[in-house]
C-alpha cells in the first residue's frame, strides 16, 4: 500500500471511531434511566472490591428487616431500580414501607476494584464476600441484624444459597426465576463462555439499544419475550442495565450445566442440597415462558424448600428478564412480592 493509501485507511478508521463516540454520546443521554434512589452506600469485601448500594428508604412508617435486592447475571442494581416511572420494583417496594438497598455485584454498575482487588471472579465471591459486605451495611445502616433477600436469576440463586449459609442474617427469601437446576440444550447457554471472554457485551448492547425492539435473535427468546416489552423501556434498559458477562461466573455456570449439580466451585458445599433444611419463609416466582428457569425448574426448588413457602406463576406469554421490567410486570410482580414482604415483616416483628 503507497502511504496515500495508508492515510486513507486511518482516515477511515478515524471517522469510524469518532462516530462510534458521537453514537454512544448522543444515545447513552437521549436514553439515560437513572436509578432513584434517595442515597448510594458503599460496603467493602474483604478482597478489596468496594460494592454499590443504592437505597429507597420507606414511605410511610418503615417496616423491618431491611430488603436487599439481587440483579441476575450481566444485569446491575438497575435492573430492580429502573429510572422510568413505574417500572421500578425498588420503588414499588418503599411505596409499602419497605427499606430497599440495590446491590451492585462486584464488576457491576457502580462498583469499583479497590486496590489488589482480584480481577477476575466466580459465584462463590458473590456469595462468601459480596453478600456478607453488604448485609453490614444493611445493618449499619438501619441497626437490622437481618435482611429479606429478593433476587432474580442469578441473583435468586444467591438469595436462596444464602439463606442456607448465614440462616441467622435472612429473614426471608423472594426467589424470582431461580435456575437451581440448568436443562441441557437451552438457546443461548453454549455461547455465553464465548461472550464472556470477549468481554463486549456491554459495548455491543449499548451500541444497537436505539435500535433494540426491531428485531430479535430467536435465541434471546429463551431469556426475554420481545412482546412483553414497552421499546422504550427495553431501549432503555439496554443502555443503563447491561453489563459484561464476568468470565469466572460464567465458567462456573457451565460447570452446574455439565455436572448437573448448584453449589460451590469445589464441590464442597452442596446449595440445592440445603434447600431442604433452610427454615426461613420464602416466596418462588416462575413465568410461563422462561427459557432460563422453566417453571418446572422454579417448582422443584419450591418443593424443596424446607421452610413456609409460596408460589407464584405469572401471566401468559410472561419470561425470564420481561418478569422484571415487562408490560405486567407493575400488575402482576411488584404487588405480589410487596404484599407477600409486608405480610412477614409484620410476622417477623411480631416474632
Amino acid at each position: 500500500m503507497t502511504s496515500t493509501h495508508w492515510l486513507l485507511a486511518l482516515a477511515v478508521v478515524v471517522a469510524l471511531a469518532v462516530a462510534t463516540w458521537a453514537h454512544l454520546a448522543f444515545w447513552s443521554w437521549r436514553l439515560a434511566a437513572p436509578g432513584g434512589e434517595d442515597e448510594r452506600l458503599e460496603a467493602t469485601t474483604d478482597d478489596g472490591w468496594i460494592l454499590c448500594l443504592g437505597r429507597r428508604r420507606p414511605v410511610g412508617p418503615p417496616r423491618h428487616p431491611p430488603v436487599l435486592l439481587l440483579h441476575g447475571i450481566a444485569m446491575n442494581r438497575l435492573a430492580l431500580d429502573f429510572g422510568v416511572a413505574g417500572y421500578s420494583m425498588a420503588a414499588a417496594l418503599s411505596a409499602g414501607g419497605l427499606d430497599c438497598f440495590s446491590l451492585d455485584l462486584r464488576g457491576h454498575g457502580g462498583s469499583r476494584p479497590g486496590p489488589g482487588a482480584p480481577a477476575d471472579w466466580t459465584l462463590d465471591d458473590y456469595l462468601e464476600r459480596d453478600l456478607p459486605a453488604a448485609l453490614d451495611a444493611l445493618r449499619a445502616a438501619t441497626g437490622q441484624p437481618r435482611a429479606f433477600l429478593v433476587g432474580h436469576s442469578q441473583g435468586a440463586l444467591l438469595a436462596l444459597a444464602a439463606a442456607g449459609r448465614f440462616p441467622e442474617r435472612v429473614a426471608g427469601v423472594v426467589a424470582m426465576a431461580p435456575p437451581v437446576r440448568l436443562l441441557p440444550g437451552r438457546p443461548g447457554l453454549r455461547t455465553l463462555p464465548l461472550l464472556a471472554r470477549l468481554g463486549v457485551t456491554r459495548r455491543v448492547v449499548r451500541l444497537i439499544a436505539p435500535f433494540g425492539g426491531l428485531w430479535q435473535p430467536p435465541a434471546l427468546g429463551a431469556t426475554i419475550q420481545l412482546g412483553q416489552m414497552e421499546p422504550a423501556i427495553y431501549r432503555r434498559m439496554m443502555m443503563n442495565a447491561i453489563e459484561d458477562l464476568p468470565v469466572g461466573v460464567v465458567g462456573q455456570f457451565a460447570a452446574f450445566l455439565r455436572e448437573d449439580r448448584f453449589g460451590s466451585l469445589d464441590g464442597r458445599q452442596d446449595h440445592r442440597e440445603a434447600l431442604a433444611r433452610c427454615v426461613q419463609p420464602a416466596l418462588f416466582v416462575a413465568a410461563p415462558l422462561d427459557g432460563m428457569a422453566p417453571s418446572e425448574v422454579v417448582r422443584e426448588a419450591h418443593d424443596r424448600w424446607g421452610g413456609e413457602k409460596a408460589w407464584l406463576l405469572l401471566p401468559d406469554g410472561v419470561g425470564h428478564t420481561d418478569m422484571l421490567l415487562g408490560r405486567q410486570a407493575p400488575a402482576a410482580l411488584y404487588p405480589a412480592v410487596r404484599d407477600w414482604l409486608v405480610a412477614h415483616a409484620e410476622s417477623v416483628g411480631a416474632a
